[in-house]
């Protein structure tokens, strides 16, 4: 199966974001160094990863308060660094890139999982999404273009299904 260009860039930004958490680098040296040489060709794709990589440094914080509020029976620093990196890309993308549908967002993050993490990986990381989407959703936080909406229907109803079951 081949693998997109989209897909390739989400990658290529785990391991740029991986490097720069370890190294220490400031962000414009990571980015010369483990980013571009990763970036697929295709601009769409390149200008994803540059964005994406960008905005998860820049909002790291609020990543991390937001998955810290919706994890139950965990602590944050005891997320493996993978996951916790993954979730961060997940939740940028939820938040600041209107026209990728949250549902290709929770696919791709699931399975970058399957890629670079634990076999348990992508329950966990599919419950935490899938709980911070649905109070984004909820609280009028997620706004997506037309292009965004695609699956947006069929991801509610799964949710307001999940949630209201005892």
């Amino acid at each position: 199966m081949a693998v997109s260009s989209r897909s390739r860039a989400r990658h290529a930004v785990l391991q740029a974001l991986y490097a720069y958490d370890l190294s220490g680098d400031t962000q414009s040296h990571v980015h010369r160094t483990a980013l571009v040489p990763r970036l697929p060709k295709k601009e769409g794709a390149a200008k994803l990863a540059t964005d994406l990589f960008q905005k998860v440094i820049e909002e790291r914080e609020l990543l991390d308060r937001m998955i810290a509020e919706n994890i139950e029976n965990w602590d944050i620093t005891r997320i493996h660094r993978v996951d916790l990196m993954i979730l961060r890309m997940a939740l940028c993308e939820f938040l600041h890139f209107y026209h990728i549908p949250p549902k290709a967002t929770m696919n791709e993050a699931i399975e970058m999982a399957k890629m670079f993490s634990t076999e348990e990986s992508k329950d966990f990381i599919n419950g935490v999404l899938d709980t911070i989407a649905f109070k984004l959703r909820k609280g009028g936080r997620m706004f997506k273009s037309e292009r965004g909406l695609q699956g947006w229907e069929e991801m509610v109803h799964q949710q307001e299904k999940r949630w209201s079951e005892p």
